[in-house]
Order: C-alpha cells, then structure tokens, then sequence
C-alpha cells in the first residue's frame, strides 16, 4: 500500500445520541451499549465523576454505595493529580471496593463497565461495554487514514523486528511504535538503523528523514485496528530514532500533549541515550493521562561505540528519577561480550544506579549480526565476544551471573527490601516500575526459569501468578481484528492455544490486550514437551 497521505481530523469523546428519556437501569447485557451512550453523554475528560455519579443514579443497594466511595475518594485519580490508566483499576480500585461492599461477580462486572464509561474511546476500536471490538459506528468527525484492511497488509510486509515503513505505526514486542520519521545522528556503532542500511526498504541517514506531523502519526495510530484504546503499549520511535533529540523533542511533545487530550491512559515508552532540560521535564510531568515511561540507557559503553555524553546522561537520569509523575528505568543495556563485561565495568555500572537512587533496572545484551561486523571494523573498533543469533540480544548465563554478583557486592550495605527491582524484560519492568497493579503483558510469566529468576518484586511474582484466562468473547474480539476470526481456541488457566498460525507480531498483540500468555498449537505442545523433560 503507499504511504497515506491524508490527515483526518483528531477527535475527543464520541460524539453520541441524546440519552433516552428513561435511561435503563445499570446492568449487564445487550442493553450496556445504551447504558454506555446514556453514561458517555456527560463525558468531561478534566471531570470523570459526572458520569460516574449518573451511573450511581442507575444503581442501588451496593453497587451505589461502591459508586459514591469512587467520587467521594476521587478514586479515578491519584494523589498526584494524574488519572489512574484503565488497565490498572481492577487491581487499585476495583478489587478494594468488591472486598468492602461485598459486591459479587455480576455487581463487580457492572462497577467496572461503569468505571470504563469514564474515560474516553476515540479511533476505530472500543467502547466501554465492548472494550476490544471493533467499532461499528466511528466516532463524529473521526475519519480514518486508511481502511481496516488497508491497514492491515501493510502490517503484514514489516520487517523482521516489525517495523512498518509503510504506514510508520508497526507492531513490536514492545508495543505499538509510533514514528515520525527515521535515523539518529548519535552514531553508535552498534545501531541496527545505519548509514547506508537500505533492508526493508529503510534507507538509512544519520540524520531523522521523512518526517511526519505529530497529528498524522496520531492520526494513524487511532486508525490503526491493532490499536486499543487504554490498553495497547505505544513506544515513540522505539526503533526509528530519538525521541528525545534537540530535532524531534518539539513532534515527541506534541504527540504526547495530542494523546493526553484525548484522554488516552496507555502506556507510553522513551527510550532514550539523550537528555531533557528540567523545563522539558516540567512539560512531561504536566501530562495527566498518558501513563508515561522513560528508559535511560547506560551501561558503560566506551565512548568511541556509544558517542553520546556520559555525564549528562547521567545527570538526567539522578534528576528524572526525583519525578513522582514519571516513570522511569534504569536500561542496562547494551551489554556486549567483551567491550563493557570486565568486573570494573559491571561494579561501576552498579554504583552508578545505587547512587542516583535508581528503583528499577532492566538488563540486556546486544544485538548483533554480520553487517554489525563490517560496521565495527570499518571504525577500527574491537568486536564483542560471542555467538550470535540475528534478531536476539546475547546475554551468556556466565556474564549474567557475574553482573548479579557485582549487584550483590555494590549493594550489601543496603536491605534486600530497598535494593532495586532487576528484570530481564523491559515489560516485566516496566510493570514493576508501575507498582506491580498489572501481569508482565507480555506473558513472559510463563517461562519463570528463564525470564524471572533475577530480582522480581515478590508483589509482581503475585499479580502474574494471579493472572486469569480471558472470556472468549474477549479473544474472539481481538481474532477479528487479525483477521482470524473463525479460528479455534482453547482456553486454559495457563494459556490461550489459538489453533491458526500467528506471526510472532500477531502473537504479541494478543498477549499484550489480553495479560496473559498466548500460544499456537505447535507452540503449547513444544512448551508442555520442554517441561517434560526437564
């Protein structure tokens, strides 16, 4: 498909059709989608208890009183002022408010369909009694950049880590990444987006190139039908560049300020090697929806592989993580066999974290490939040690092992109860680094010998643990979406086994809706036959 071109007009809350005069009564069933229409037309994105009183004036007995505790406790907000993420209020509201007004499963059902009334739905999916559907009727005023279909076969051609230079909003592990244009004039040695570098139809500059409008790349991704409002993980420029450059700052702020006025609650992701001014952080704090995150990497590189300024990086990670509206990981990463893997290294890179106050850290090592070869020795630069596998990080058990007895070394005069959170997966942390209130979303939990076995909270070993399987409805919803909707599902307490082939992009869209692991059929038997015989 070519490159669209159009912008359509971004849009609030849906517009919706004047309530009935007698509204019905707040319950479950056919008749929410009416009670949505009712609740929603007294939206207020800087003012969500208007409809949560309305659906209170619906309600009786419990399920009002539980209603009035959330207005008169402002439990859609936290003490900050920021609004709670949808994904989050099972666990620090829901759940509290079933436990004290003894609510049953069909009351708690109905309190969070109410709650969901509160937040706002724009683009082509969701609706608050139909969360993960598509929409049947768009939004007033909200005009798609391209069909359903259209976009999804430009998905289908991304590449092989998921970028889509297509349509530039593309599927990764991570998320969603939402890009503005491509190229980064850091210069690591080690960038799998390179000068020169023309795979997949990615031409590669040092410079950011092809640009888009913060409002076209929102635009795209509301248009977008893998992307779900208030659940879908976005990463800005998670493979194409910089967020943070002096060049994009003013497109990475104008993205965030146009979803925050949307209402959105997802989480959003900034990887960054560069730094922000306390005028720009000042900016992101002021964000009340977005439920943002920014990634500092450092991991003691030598400069001449890893160009950008050590002591500012650091400056900016010791000032951003005094933020309590942001939240932010330490990215121990890249790690490379031999460049950055002496004991020095491993303890100077503990010390740093320990003494900037770091809460959460995220270890991984490097991808490299054949073509990384050439790029390092055009440079004149020692390779890393290892083999590699194209399109994985290498992380050796030995070299893991090393850095964790350097943790243990640098942090013995602190509580284990105080020392940092390790993960290997940046989901895994990034889930952590929010207070453990969801699952990893990737469903990594289903293989704890290899992803969680270094210092996971034990609150985050609970919640994964805790997970529950997904109804159907919810799967078939999400099918649809991937153009599957007739295939056969089995539905564990472990796993959901869909029994149609799925790309490993597909996968990770189910698994990041749902919480909760996804597998083919192939894929379930393999893992079952593993732990076999282990």
């Amino acid at each position: 498909m070519s490159s669209p071109t159009s912008t359509p007009t971004l849009s609030g809350p849906p517009t919706v059709d004047q309530p009935a005069a007698e509204p019905p009564a707040l319950c479950s069933g056919a008749a929410r989608s009416e009670v949505a229409r009712h609740l929603q037309a007294v939206l207020d994105l800087s003012d969500p208890y208007p409809v949560v009183n309305a659906a209170r004036e619906l309600a009786a007995g419990a399920l009002e009183r539980a209603l009035a505790d959330v207005i008169a406790g402002r439990l859609l907000h936290e003490p900050t002022g920021r609004r709670i993420p949808l994904q989050e209020l099972p666990a620090r509201t829901i759940a509290a408010l079933t436990r004290t007004h003894h609510l049953d499963a069909d009351q708690s059902d109905t309190l969070g369909f109410a709650l969901r009334c509160a937040f706002a739905w724009p683009g082509v999916v969701g609706t608050p009694d139909a969360p993960y559907a598509l929409k049947s009727v768009l939004p007033a005023g909200f005009a798609p950049i391209a069909t359903v279909e259209q976009i999804a076969a430009s998905q289908a051609t991304a590449g092989p880590d998921g970028l889509n230079t297509t349509y530039m909003i593309s599927q990764m592990k991570g998320g969603m990444s939402a890009d503005f244009g491509i190229g980064c004039p850091l210069m690591c040695a080690y960038c799998y987006r390179r000068e020169g570098d023309t795979v997949d139809g990615y031409l590669g500059s040092w410079e950011p190139t092809g640009f888009l409008e913060p409002e076209d790349v929102v635009a795209r991704l509301l248009s977008h039908p893998w992307f779900t409002p208030h659940h879908t993980p976005i990463g800005l420029h998670m493979s194409t560049s910089e967020a943070f450059l002096p060049k994009l700052w003013p497109r990475t702020w104008r993205a965030l300020q146009l979803l925050d006025e949307l209402g959105l609650t997802n989480r959003v992701s900034c990887i960054t090697k560069y730094t922000l001014s306390d005028e720009q952080i000042d900016c992101l704090e002021s964000l009340v929806h977005v439920d943002l995150d920014i990634n500092v990497c450092y991991a003691a590189m030598p400069e001449s592989i890893e160009p950008p300024n050590r002591g500012r990086r650091l400056r900016f990670l010791r000032r951003i993580l005094h933020s309590d509206k942001i939240n932010v990981l330490a990215y121990y990463r890249p790690i490379a066999e031999g460049l950055n893997t002496t004991d020095a290294h491993l303890r100077h890179v503990w010390q740093t974290f320990k003494d900037a106050d770091a809460r959460t850290v995220v270890l991984g090592g490097l991808k490299f490939a054949d073509d990384h070869v050439h790029s390092f020795m055009s440079y004149g630069l020692p390779l890393p040690a290892g083999s590699f596998t194209p399109g994985k990080k290498l992380l050796t058990a030995g070299t893991e092992a090393r850095i964790m007895a350097a943790f243990d070394e640098v942090y013995a005069d602190v509580a284990p109860n105080w020392r940092p959170a390790v993960l290997k997966r940046s989901s895994c942390g990034r889930a952590v680094e929010r207070g453990s209130h969801i699952p990893d979303y990737n469903g990594h939990y289903d293989q704890p010998t290899t992803n969680c076995r270094l210092r996971c909270p034990a609150a985050q070993h609970e919640v994964c643990a805790a997970a529950q399987p997904p109804d159907e409805e919810t799967v078939r919803h999400l099918l649809a979406r991937i153009g599957k909707p007739d295939a056969r599902v089995d539905i564990t307490g472990t796993t959901v086994v869909v029994h149609a082939e799925l790309s490993q992009f597909e996968r990770t869209f189910l698994r990041q809706n749902l919480l909760f692991p996804v597998h083919t059929a192939r894929q379930a038997a393999e893992l079952v036959a593993a732990r076999i015989t282990r």
